[in-house]
């Protein structure tokens, strides 16, 4: 990989500045911000190639998508955010009163709250308490009890950083015949993954992370083999096999996860976000993830040696791009507060100070982070 090639992608808006929240929201490589400008410029002009055009970029999105995650473009639906994705699933599996759905405590909200609602229909949420920033196996498999219809967690952790062992859980979920959803929105982007190794039923993610695409774009999966199980809940014109012509109504679905998608798409975010996953691709996943765990591991060692204490686990099958520390004294606001000064942009998350480089940034920028607390 030549790393000069992508950190050409980025322009920092000033010498010195270092941008340490890909786990919020990234900024665009130039080719994904030229996709967006020509998107636009399409558009204006409404040239009469411009729809198939933008068709043409929504299918090399799908696909992207689809290679990154080694299944097929029909079982992906292109979406607005992870949200939604979740709440495909959450809305349209038939539930039954006494069903129980097991997460983890501390999930991001946008994995907890949809399964909350299911309270009014009989739908118990039982939260695993993690353990030194962990959830075990073990912990996991005693969750799991007779009633329960789904294991629903994050494959890192938003504020810890930690990694599940997808293929250890899915092999889990299998054999006790759990269906298995994973948000994927902070490790997809940063390491190579196999859905169907890891026996995944759905899976959704956004596009404005670790995939350094634009807010407003996401996708879902769903595994072909579960297809007919999960209700459309939402449909439109985009929804049915044949759609044209508009008025011969003809409800039936088509067999791909395009049935998921209702109405008009986010056309120039998705095109966007497809150019990004695809230039990751390029760059290589495998390097990816290894320039990832060299930025976070001179970070964790050199806050360690200054005092700081690092609460991401950095073992090998659970280390992740999300590292959070916190001073022995100083809240962790001042010091991002502090960083922020010296033109260091880090974030504050559950009282900690959460560091996420990218695999285009360097050494030196993570000496001077190191060197700046």
């Amino acid at each position: 990989m030549d790393l000069n090639l992508y950190r050409d992608e980025f322009e920092p808006p000033r010498p010195g500045f270092v941008y340490l929240n890909h786990a919020g929201v990234s900024p665009l490589p130039r080719r994904c911000a030229e996709a967006l400008r020509q998107g636009v410029e399409w558009n204006r002009v409404l040239s009469p190639v411009s729809y198939n055009r933008t068709m043409a970029m929504l299918k090399e999105c799908r696909e992207a998508v689809a290679r990154m995650l080694h299944v097929t473009p029909d079982e992906i639906a292109l979406s607005r955010n992870t949200t939604e994705g979740i709440n495909w699933v959450a809305n349209g599996l038939p539930w039954r009163p006494g069903d129980r759905v097991v997460s983890v405590n501390r999930e991001y909200p946008a994995n907890i709250y949809p399964w909350m609602r299911l309270r009014s229909r009989g739908v118990e949420l039982h939260l695993i308490e993690p353990v030194d920033e962990r959830v075990s196996l073990e912990a996991i498999a005693q969750a799991l009890t007779p009633n329960t219809r789904l294991l629903t967690l994050s494959f890192v952790e938003f504020a810890s950083g930690f990694r599940f062992d997808l293929e250890a859980v899915g092999n889990l979920c299998r054999e006790r015949g759990v269906l298995f959803l994973v948000d994927l929105i902070q490790g997809m982007g940063v390491f190579p993954m196999d859905l169907k190794r890891c026996q995944v039923d759905f899976a959704a993610g956004g596009g404005q992370k670790w995939l350094l695409g634009p807010q407003g774009a996401g996708f879902f999966y769903c595994s072909q083999e579960r297809l007919e199980a999960l209700e459309v809940t939402c449909a439109g014109a985009s929804s049915v096999a044949r759609w044209i012509p508009y008025t011969e109504y003809d409800y039936t679905l088509p067999h791909h996860a395009k049935r998921f998608e209702y109405g008009t798409p986010s056309t120039l975010p998705l095109a966007g976000m497809g150019v990004s996953v695809a230039m990751l691709l390029e760059a290589g996943l495998e390097n990816v993830r290894e320039r990832i765990r060299l930025l976070t591991d001179i970070l964790v060692d050199g806050l360690t040696r200054k005092g700081y204490r690092c609460h991401s686990p950095r073992g090998e099958a659970e280390w992740s791009g999300i590292v959070s520390f916190t001073h022995p004294t100083r809240p962790s606001a001042s010091v991002v507060n502090d960083l922020m000064g010296r033109d260091i942009w880090a974030v504050e998350r559950e009282g900690r100070i959460r560091l996420t480089p990218h695999f285009y940034q360097t050494e030196a920028e993570m000496a001077r982070v190191v060197d700046c607390m």
